[in-house]
């Protein structure tokens, strides 16, 4: 009877023990296994990148404005619309300024018209210069007589002088106006995408308020803004792979083209002065610009998705092309 109580004791302690060795082995083994995943992970997909997601696809936003204060009476696009260049956005009312080039083309007309009179008049003060001298040499007239046709000669030829410098004034007053009037339409300089319409027909512009915000989409590029501390190792050319949030993740291949002459910091409206006496050591932020090749993505059509602003995840090969 003792013998049985102390096997049963014995294999109570052995079960015991047992469970206390699953409870120990078993979360060791998970933290085992989950650290040989992790590792694993880095060791093939993280060692040797450099990675961010303080990123987003950048383009050259084009702002189409008037250079001049009128009233719009034409929008040739809307949002959305893609443009070529040369092609007409915008039409300002003129009807001001053609009547101004009416009142300057008969301006123009009737400074013409006394070019022939002041002609005329400086021959004839000519003529009768002429004669004074001669009759002046000859003891005919007296030397009073000599010096009002000399003055009327001079006279007469500035006469002739400012009506040719009327003319030419008055051309350069109708080239004003031809020129303002041509500043009423407004063409697109690029070939783009109207991005954004930012007034209506009938506003009144100022010179350089923004009318269209045009983007080529055929040119884009990635702005990516790594850690100070990342940037040791980077290379213009290294290889990228660029992973766009609104595809679903969709991978773009990509070069680093540029790295940043500055820290992002210094272009902000008012960048920080380190040289106060209440610093604060910040990691900066080094704009990167990175390309977008043209090989086609994973998913068919997407690379026409891609738009100004979409938030990306760049990982760079640091030192591998």
């Amino acid at each position: 009877m003792v013998d049985e109580s102390n096997e049963a004791a014995g294999a109570a302690a052995e079960q015991k023990s047992l469970r206390r060795r699953k409870r120990v082995l078993i979360p060791a083994t998970i933290l085992v296994v989950v650290a040989a995943i992790v590792f694993g992970y880095w060791y093939a997909y993280l060692r040797g990148y450099a990675s961010t997601d303080d990123a987003y696809i950048d383009g050259d936003a084009v702002t189409v404005s008037a250079k001049m204060l009128g009233r719009i009476t034409l929008l040739g696009a809307a949002e959305g619309d893609s443009v070529s260049q040369g092609q007409v956005l915008v039409r300002l009312d003129d009807s001001d300024l053609k009547a101004q080039e009416a009142q300057a083309q008969a301006g123009l007309e009737y400074v013409r018209q006394s070019v022939p009179v002041a002609k005329i008049n400086l021959d004839r003060a000519s003529d009768d210069f002429d004669r004074a001298s001669y009759q002046y040499r000859n003891k005919v007239v007296t030397k009073e007589q000599f010096d009002h046709a000399a003055k009327a000669l001079e006279a007469a030829r500035a006469q002739y002088k400012v009506a040719l410098s009327q003319v030419d004034a008055s051309k350069a007053q109708l080239a004003v106006i031809e020129t303002q009037l041509g500043n009423t339409t407004v063409t697109a300089s690029v070939a783009g995408v109207v991005a954004k319409k930012w007034v209506v027909p009938g506003d009144i512009v100022q010179p350089g308020q923004p009318i269209f915000t045009l983007y080529d989409l055929g040119d884009l590029w990635i702005t990516a803004n790594f850690e100070e501390t990342k940037l040791g190792a980077l290379r213009p050319g290294d290889r990228v792979r660029i992973k766009v949030d609104a595809l679903g993740g969709r991978e773009f291949n990509g070069t680093v083209v540029l790295i940043g002459a500055a820290a992002a910091s210094r272009f902000s409206l008012i960048p920080p002065n380190n040289a106060s006496g209440n610093f604060t050591k910040v990691t900066q932020r080094i704009p990167v610009k990175i390309s977008i090749e043209n090989g086609k993505p994973h998913s068919s059509g997407a690379r026409a998705l891609l738009l100004p602003g979409m938030s990306v995840e760049v990982k760079v090969r640091e030192g591998g092309k």
